[in-house]
């Protein structure tokens, strides 16, 4: 994913700054720390920021607004369920791994 997938025309500059956030934080394919919970801090501070943007929106910026983050939303559970996914696969792997070791001992 980069920031092109989560900024539009319409994203605010403190939505861009937080976007830009979320695409540092998410996990490298080489990199041993997972940074998941800052990931998932980052999304609830997305989701809180949007809120409020909409909350405080005229009615017709509102919901072209919210017609582009619903695609922008998407794309990050997207994201989201692909980490869960990997994150799982590690875990059954190491476990698997920790119970061929004990075998072997």
């Amino acid at each position: 994913m980069n920031l092109n997938e989560l900024n539009h025309d319409l994203t605010p500059d403190a939505l861009g700054v937080l976007n830009a956030q979320i695409i540092d934080a998410l996990p490298q394919p080489d990199d041993a720390s997972s940074g998941f919970k800052t990931f998932y801090e980052l999304i609830v501070q997305r989701d809180a920021l949007v809120q409020q943007i909409l909350a405080g929106a005229e009615p017709e910026f509102a919901q072209a607004f919210a017609g582009k983050e619903l695609v922008v939303n998407n794309k990050l559970k997207e994201l989201a369920q692909t980490l869960l996914k990997s994150a799982k696969d590690d875990a059954s792997h190491f476990i698997r791994s920790q119970a061929a070791i004990k075998k072997y001992k």
